[in-house]
């Protein structure tokens, strides 16, 4: 006899915990990443050599992200996780030991043409870049470009952990790759002599990085697969099925990542520092994404995939309790940024080289960025029933869509701003409305494919959370003024966490029992 679904209640509650453990790992190795940016912003600042590094290490991500963590979280996991549901250990076991293969053989081909073919693809996603950036990044990238493969072997691990519901040391691992960089620039930054060659040790302490946040999740991955046998074949049942969904998730995502390396060829041509800025805005406005819409839609998947044969209700159930939970937390993120991201950006990356000119520009482009945080997010979630559904086709068509008209904005706002450090955030705002583009596409076939995908209460829920976000900000904007001539850490200290608090009870007030959860947590918090 089949199993009985679970209580929507004990689904949810399944969900929370699992989201939880995700973001808890997320979490730890953004934490960790954070010490590592404030470092890189101490020694390297918005000098020609940070641009010159965040290029080389967005070019081999860009393998990393077509191949690694998303091609295969929505490729792999929704078979591997139905041979799981069917307690067919032995076919998942060949399935991931298959997929191993493959990707060793992939990444390996790819890595060595990368190396070769540095200094090209330097001068094609780097045009305009000088002489010394352009020769410096090229060298970065021919130490980096093996970093993709490794990252790609992670996201098979992390693929078959999220499966097996093992999720926090799948995310947390990412920690050691912050840390090798972390060593190296503590015991070598003030002794490199020339911030050049403080940028290749720095290349080679990201690669180990890499090394180690694979060593990391094999002791958790190796019993779930053992026996380890990578091998190369087609006949192995699932392979097909996988790679079949493989073909248009990478597409989709190459869609992306071209709008990513867009935004750098553009960014190249501006101002020197404006690569640089654009990776610190990056890398803060991720934070949330990756801590809130990552982690529901990572926790999701396993289970979206369980649940998209019969029980298409259960699924939309999950659905929409999982964009709930992430419009709780990404609109007070989205004002906080706004309106206290200079502050943010001063206790994280305020020293040495980065200083109050890089601040305000940096939240500049934070800003742009934020006015997109719930389509990024919201994408996430909705993307992952789609690959549940075995739909691969409207995620595509999305992704390239939302390309055009993201791009479209990103030329037209950043290119009449090319003498100005401020045409950064061009590219940000277009690619906060290439999400939303992306998002509409998305909500608009799911509608059609499950029913109603917003629900009235759904609405006032989320006018609920506007409205706590409005009062939190009423409360914390006149104490930003009373300490506008204060130390920058004094008053975030005095005020982020005002803010956070002042939401959660407004919140709490009005029904929300995510916040409620939360408030329990603190010594004076609502008990049972």
């Amino acid at each position: 006899m089949a199993e009985a679904p679970p209580a929507p209640a004990a689904a949810d509650a399944g969900a929370r915990r699992a989201a939880s453990f995700v973001a808890g790992g997320i979490f730890v190795s953004r934490l960790i990443g954070f010490v590592r940016d404030r470092l890189f912003a101490h020694f390297f600042g918005s000098s020609a050599a940070a641009d010159a590094f965040n290029a080389a290490v967005k070019i081999p991500n860009v393998l990393r992200n077509l191949l690694g963590e998303g091609a295969l979280s929505a490729s792999f996991i929704p078979v591997y996780s139905a041979a799981l549901e069917r307690a067919d250990e032995r076919e998942a076991r060949a399935l991931a030991n298959t997929v191993l293969g493959i990707l060793l053989l992939v990444t390996s081909g790819l890595t060595v043409i990368g190396i070769a073919a540095a200094p090209a693809i330097t001068a094609l996603v780097a045009t305009g870049f000088d002489p010394a950036r352009a020769a410096l990044t090229t060298r970065l990238v021919r130490v980096l470009f093996p970093m993709s493969a490794l990252m790609v072997l992670s996201g098979w691990c992390l693929g078959i952990q999220n499966s097996h519901r093992r999720f926090f040391n799948a995310y947390a691992s990412a920690a050691l790759w912050s840390l090798a960089q972390i060593v190296l620039l503590v015991w070598w930054g003030a002794r490199a002599g020339s911030l050049e060659r403080l940028a290749w040790w720095l290349a080679w302490a990201t690669l180990a990085g890499s090394i180690l946040q694979i060593l990391a999740q094999l002791p958790q991955v190796l019993p779930l697969v053992r026996p380890l046998r990578p091998r190369v074949s087609l006949d192995v049942p699932g392979v097909r099925e996988t790679l079949g969904n493989f073909v248009p998730v990478v597409t989709a995502l190459g869609l992306f990542q071209i709008s990513s390396l867009i935004d750098l060829q553009i960014a190249a041509w501006l101002p020197t520092g404006s690569v640089a800025n654009l990776g610190y805005a990056t890398r803060l406005y991720m934070v949330p994404i990756a801590l809130f819409g990552i982690s529901v839609a990572a926790a999701s998947l396993p289970e979206f995939s369980r649940e998209s044969g019969a029980a298409r209700e259960a699924l939309l159930e999950r659905l929409r309790a999982g964009w709930v939970r992430i419009l709780f937390y990404i609109i007070p993120t989205t004002v906080a940024f706004l309106l206290y991201g200079d502050l943010i950006i001063a206790v994280l990356y305020r020293s040495g080289r980065f200083g109050a000119d890089e601040q305000r520009l940096v939240h500049l482009i934070l800003a742009a960025y934020a006015l997109g945080l719930v389509g990024f997010s919201s994408v996430k979630l909705l993307a992952s029933a789609y690959y549940a559904l075995q739909d691969y086709r409207t995620p595509l068509r999305a992704a390239g869509v939302a390309l055009l008209c993201g791009t479209l904005a990103s030329v037209g706002i950043a290119l009449p701003l090319r003498h100005s450090p401020v045409g950064a955030a061009g590219l940000a705002v277009g690619a906060s409305l290439g999400a939303y583009v992306n998002l509409a596409i998305l909500r608009r076939g799911l509608h059609r494919t499950l029913g109603p995908l917003y629900t009235a209460a759904m609405w006032q829920g989320t006018w609920r959370i506007v409205l706590a976000t409005g009062i939190a900000a009423g409360v914390a904007l006149p104490v930003r003024w009373v300490l506008r001539s204060a130390n920058v850490f004094v008053a975030a200290v005095a005020i982020l966490p005002l803010f956070g608090v002042v939401y959660l009870v407004s919140a709490h007030l009005r029904g929300s029992q995510e916040a409620t959860r939360w408030l329990r947590r603190l010594p004076l918090g609502p008990r049972r």
